[in-house]
């Protein structure tokens, strides 16, 4: 190298250099945009505008679908419970011999109450029809008023225990025209029984009406 090429000033240099057709090396970055974080221990740090978004698990996504799919269903339910709907023949048929019902347990209840009263007149209506003497007179016992109040009372509770019991076969859409027709005959066979025990409670006048007279 000459004297005169040591002498040259840098810009010089420069200038030759991109006359010969090479560029410069520029500096590596300015103090501005150098990053003055701490270089981390592992890995590099993320470009800016990177956000991270967390993996999906598959198990807790499947779990999770049922119970978002449930309140859904869940309206659902109430369109199956009218199951009374699903007999309206045998509604209007219980709903009508209950109806029957009170006017017969009142019925049987008034009969049984005039029993004392009325007993000599269908003895004597009963004996003309068989051909037989009828009894001269009634006298009931102590124990008449007694069996006819527990007669009465259970015509009260046959009826409505015919009453609960329909409303539940309704309510669960089974068949329920039956129990006012049971609830009928038993209601029927109490006032039989207790028409047997007014009439036993005169021991002559149940004589009179024996077969042994015929």
């Amino acid at each position: 190298m000459s004297q005169n090429e040591a002498a040259r000033t840098p810009d010089e240099s420069g200038d030759t250099a991109a006359t010969h057709g090479t560029a410069a090396t520029p500096p590596a970055a300015s103090s501005a945009s150098r990053d003055e974080r701490p270089r981390p221990q592992y890995g590099e740090y993320a470009p800016e505008g990177w956000t991270w978004t967390p993996p999906v698990d598959e198990r807790a996504a499947a779990s999770t679908e049922p119970a978002i799919a449930a309140p859904v269903a869940a309206p659902a339910t109430p369109a199956s419970t009218p199951a009374a709907s699903a007999r309206p023949v045998d509604r209007a048929w219980t709903i009508t011999l209950l109806i029957f019902g009170v006017f017969g347990a009142l019925y049987n209840g008034l009969v049984l109450f005039q029993l004392p009263s009325t007993a000599l007149e269908s003895a004597k209506l009963s004996a003309s029809m068989l051909g037989v003497d009828a009894p001269a007179d009634f006298v009931p016992g102590p124990a008449v008023p007694t069996f006819i109040f527990v007669g009465i009372a259970l015509q009260v509770v046959l009826w409505i225990g015919a009453l609960l019991w329909s409303r539940s076969r309704l309510r669960a859409g089974r068949t329920a025209w039956w129990i006012p027709l049971l609830a009928g005959v038993a209601a029927f066979v109490v006032v039989l029984v207790v028409g047997m025990l007014v009439f036993a409670s005169d021991p002559g006048f149940l004589q009179s009406l024996t077969p042994a007279q015929l």
